[in-house]
């Protein structure tokens, strides 16, 4: 395939271990059965048609799936929408060892873990080990970019580290999004749909086609979204439930092509969410902040709701609204030099603004207790009684900012017939602050219970404390990059690539403390892949990468500084299409070495709930992949993917807070947000034509294994208690399209997301010393109906 059909292309395109893989196996296993059979009663009447293509750029350079030496996961837009996927929050399991959550302080901000590496805390200093890509564009920060995504073309999952091509802070792996370049000729394409918890969405796309053989064509997209909450806080109207949302989204976009050495391609996207958090409840607590809670009651106030179930109805006091706003700037230029020499520009601009009025984080409303006046936490610890008061064991507000500037140049070319290279150069610009501010109450037990009224005891005393976490970051990265691949034979190349990355990072804290600090950070990653291919369908790889994340600062632990984190990941792959293209199945399995590993530490006390970064120690983390997508027959295809990873801590230290030493407690550490298995399965099945139309349905099942949501339980007490797993879903959407009507297509799709009602979590936090924890639970089952006309 030529550069010129490519890019044409691309423009235009609850408990238990191991029970779901199981199943899983068993159901791989039964279709790789059925094939044979399938295929010979198919071909008597027809010849079947094999996969599609699937063209993918994670090497900077247009390529087939299967041609790419490397782990890498590809959704077409059709796949997108036959698995509804419309942000980053949905993406989890569409790739093995992708697991993706979110967190309940905010609406928008996802924890992205691949191969079991993650990064949970999402301070706006502290970078992600996975980089999400919109377009060539990195997304600089984990919190914001669960926006809506409006008219994506491609998806790709790029699993180990990618620090050539991609750079810094992609140790684990990256996320490429890749949006729909305008059409060729005029349409208009209208969407309504309606669903479960008062849902509601509207979406446009006009498409003006080539505009007086200029060269230039637009693509302008606008999306309405809204839904109910889906756990009913007493206290609200549906609309403010928890999970609630109301997005209004919109895209523009600009190519030009006129047939000559250069195009351009510039695209300008908006997301403005008003929403409330998604639902939290307490689930755990110490015996003396149970006793604490219970005498709320006997006192005039509300009783406590503790459950490790889920609860459908809740009280929440502290719920208010957040409000996220997301704007963004690409224009890729692309100039052929030569027949065989293309430059590429990529200039990024986004801003991201985050209000939270107040998130309630202890699950609760109208508790009260006996309070004393915070004297009591510092000398002289004077104890002075206030009474029975308002309670609260966890509250707060935020507001947030980042905004960022990006360069990318690359030089795409080939020297003889043998020789491929990309050479590059990149820059980037960020800076952002954060003000925090939370309220809570800290309980302090008690040697005697004390007697408040007849009959009214409690364990403990309340003190009331508010915190105040203000400071701006800054953050500038510059790198030069090449790659290159060498025919060496007909059957084998191999591949080498280099880069530099210098890094700058600045912290200005005014509260809790004064710390003005900056540090500088270099690092030299590289890879080497030799690839043979064995026929024209079946290749194998061999690959040894490197990675680099960048240290930094973390002011939730006074400004405590870290160092880079480094990585060397050895993995092997083998990629097979068989049955002339009815049959894709590709393997990988890895060995990957993590040194100086940054791990977010979960603490609280007196001065609320903070986490230290710490570069805990060393890290081993081995596993084996395999993707697997089936052309039954016509109408039937079977997909599936699994993924194992064998975490292994080689060294954790950690400072014991009594004798202020230092110790290895590699045997006792979990690892957080991440699971050592998952599985997908999936079967779709295209009926034959009716006259009014075609019918296709689809049925998924998801899989992972337990998660612990922290990695001590030495400052984690309530860990067991918080985790969560083995969990299997369902997911499943039928659609009739085709539907002729006069100068226009039509479809209706009905699908249903948790068909049977799994009860599951998205995250777990464990207050630790405050005597608490609590749980976020993932949407019940729910369903919509889409309805879409297409006018060509």
């Amino acid at each position: 395939m030529n550069r010129r059909v490519i890019k044409h292309h691309l423009a235009s395109e609850k408990s238990g271990g191991f029970p779901g893989v199981g199943k899983l196996l068993l159901l791989t296993a039964a279709c790789l059965q059925f094939p044979a059979t399938a295929l010979a009663q198919e071909q008597e009447d027809g010849r079947i048609t094999g996969l599609d293509e699937i063209v993918v750029t994670a090497q900077k350079r247009a390529e087939n799936l299967q041609d790419t030496p490397l782990a890498i996961t590809a959704l077409s837009a059709e796949m997108i929408a036959a698995r509804g996927i419309s942000d980053v929050g949905s993406l989890s399991a569409i790739a093995p060892n992708l697991i993706i959550n979110q967190t309940p302080e905010s609406s928008t901000t996802p924890t992205i873990y691949i191969r079991g590496i993650g990064q949970s805390d999402p301070a706006l200093t502290l970078d992600a080990p996975n980089a999400v890509y919109i377009d060539g564009v990195v997304i600089g920060r984990s919190a914001g970019s669960m926006f809506e995504l409006v008219d994506l073309e491609r998806i790709e999952v790029l699993r180990g580290p990618q620090g050539t091509l991609f750079g810094r802070n992609t140790t684990g792996g990256a996320i490429s999004l890749i949006t729909a370049r305008p059409a060729q000729t005029w349409g208009v394409e209208q969407t309504l749909g309606i669903g479960g918890f008062n849902l509601f969405q509207a979406r446009t796309t006009l498409d003006t086609g080539e505009l007086a053989d200029s060269g230039f064509s637009a693509k302008f997209s606008y999306l309405h979204k809204q839904r109910h909450g889906y756990v009913d806080n007493i206290l609200e109207p549906g609309r403010r439930d928890p999970g609630a949302y109301n997005v209004d989204a919109l895209r523009a976009a600009l190519s030009y092509d006129a047939g000559g050495p250069v195009n351009a391609f510039y695209s300008f996207d908006y997301n403005m969410r008003n929403s409330r958090g998604i639902p939290v409840q307490l689930a755990a607590v110490a015996p003396y902040v149970g006793g604490y809670l219970d005498a709320s009651a006997q006192l005039g106030g509300a009783a406590p709701q503790i459950s490790r179930s889920r609860l459908d109805t809740i009280a929440l006091d502290f719920d208010g609204p957040i409000r996220d706003r997301t704007t963004g700037h690409t224009l890729i230029v692309e100039a052929e030099l030569s027949e065989q020499l293309q430059l590429r520009s990529t200039t990024g601009y986004r801003d991201w603004s985050n209000t939270v009025r107040s998130s309630d984080l202890d699950g609760n409303a109208g508790l009260v207790g006996f309070t004393v006046s915070p004297a009591i936490l510092a000398p002289p610890f004077d104890f002075i009684p206030e009474g029975v008061n308002p309670v609260s064991l966890y509250n707060g507000r935020n507001e947030r900012k980042q905004h960022q500037w990006s360069q990318e140049l690359n030089l795409v070319g080939k020297a003889g017939s043998n020789l491929e290279y990309v050479l590059g150069a990149y820059y980037f610009k960020e800076k952002a602050q954060e003000r925090d501010k939370v309220n809570l109450t800290i309980l302090i037990p008690l040697d005697d219970p004390i007697e408040l009224a007849p009959g009214i005891t409690t364990p403990a005393f309340g003190v009331n404390i508010s915190t105040l976490l203000d400071y701006r970051h800054k953050s500038e990265s510059k790198a030069l990059f090449g790659q290159a691949t060498y025919q060496l034979a007909d059957r084998l190349s191999i591949t080498g690539g280099l880069r530099y990355t210098w890094d700058k990072k600045t912290l200005n804290q005014t509260e809790a403390i004064i710390n003005n600090a900056e540090a500088d950070f270099g690092q030299l990653t590289w890879l080497g892949t030799a690839k043979y291919d064995f026929s024209n369908d079946i290749s194998s790889y061999v690959r040894v990468a490197t990675g680099y994340k960048s240290g930094g600062f973390n002011p939730r632990g006074g400004g405590n500084a870290f160092d880079p984190e480094k990585v060397t990941s050895y993995e092997a792959g083998l990629k097979t299409e068989l049955f002339d293209r009815r049959i894709r199945l590709n393997l990988a399995g890895f060995h990957t070495i993590y040194k100086n590993l940054q791990v977010s530490q979960f603490e609280a006390g007196s001065t609320g709930a903070n986490s230290i970064t710490v570069n805990a120690g060393k890290a081993t983390y081995t596993g084996v992949e395999a993707e697997f997508v089936a052309r039954l027959t016509n109408s039937l295809t079977f997909s599936a993917n699994g993924g194992y990873v064998d975490r292994d801590y080689k060294e954790y230290l950690f400072r014991d807070p009594v004798t202020d030493e230092l110790v290895n407690l590699a045997d006792e550490a979990r690892f957080n947000y991440s699971a050592s298995t998952t599985a997908t399965a999936g079967l779709e099945y295209r009926f034959p034509n009716f006259d009014f139309g075609s019918l296709k349905a689809r049925l998924d099942y998801d899989y992972r294994s337990r998660i612990y949501y922290h990695q001590l339980d030495i400052i984690a007490p309530f860990n067991k208690v918080l985790s969560d797993g083995g969990v299997s879903t369902l997911n499943g959407r039928m659609t009739l399209s085709d539907i002729m009507l006069p100068s226009a297509d039509m479809s209706v799709a009905l699908w249903v997301k948790n068909l049977t009602d799994e009860d599951y979590l998205l995250s777990g936090t464990d207050f630790g010393s405050l005597g608490f924890g609590i749980i976020s639970f993932a949407e019940p089952r729910t369903w919509g109906l889409d309805l879409t006309v297409k006018f060509r």
